[in-house]
């Protein structure tokens, strides 16, 4: 069973492919000619609550949908990095509340957080943090290690690099690292898939009930 952290379905910043747009139909269409057996929806500074149960209400019963964002996060220095927080489909809607309370009057191009803001808004739930690591735009040390600090389940920290090559490399060195398609284009989706990593580990029991 293959594992994707980090997809979009949506165009939200000027940036984005028109080509990431996808309903929940054609989106379970395409997860049901892969191996993908969970995936997390990261639009980016969005999370659309009502696609997302659209989606949920048309899944296949083997495959799970994370609700997650990908966010633009500043450090001390001013640099900027991708951050992906994802929870638990159980807890979506909470997730959705969250996520409205940091990006209110704010555009997806326009927004930005903290790695404090983060925790403080979203630690409780528990979510996997995702940072870009050796990927831009990436999240610096310091910004990693303010994290490492700041959570209260820092074992929930991967650091998601390009490609599986660079993923082993940084395996090897004891690194937590994983990587997903980051699709641009959900035309290209199922050739994609093939190289996502494969799950071996329970990662369904670290989330909250």
């Amino acid at each position: 069973m293959k594992i994707d952290i980090h997809t979009h379905t949506k165009k939200c910043k000027s940036g984005d492919a028109p080509t990431r747009e996808i309903d929940a139909q054609d989106f379970c269409e395409v997860l049901a000619s892969t191996d993908v057996g969970i995936i997390a929806i990261t639009n980016h500074n969005v999370f659309d609550l009502v696609q997302f149960q659209q989606i949920e209400s048309h899944i296949d019963g083997n495959v799970q949908v994370w609700p997650g964002a990908e966010l633009d996060v500043v450090d001390e220095s001013g640099g900027r990095g991708h951050l992906l927080v994802i929870v638990s489909p159980k807890l979506a809607t909470k997730f959705d509340a969250a996520l409205s309370q940091i990006t209110d009057c704010s555009t997806p191009d326009e927004f930005t957080t903290t790695i404090s803001e983060v925790v403080e808004i979203f630690d409780d739930l528990k979510p996997l943090y995702v940072v870009h690591y050796k990927k831009m735009p990436m999240v610096s040390d310091s910004a990693i290690e303010d994290l490492e600090s700041r959570t209260d389940n820092p074992e929930l920290i991967l650091k998601e690099v390009s490609n599986s090559i660079s993923a082993g490399i940084y395996i090897s060195h004891g690194y937590a690292s994983i990587y997903g398609t980051d699709i641009h284009d959900w035309s290209k989706y199922k050739d994609l898939s093939a190289d996502l990593p494969d799950l071996r580990l329970p990662v369904d029991l670290r989330f909250p009930a």
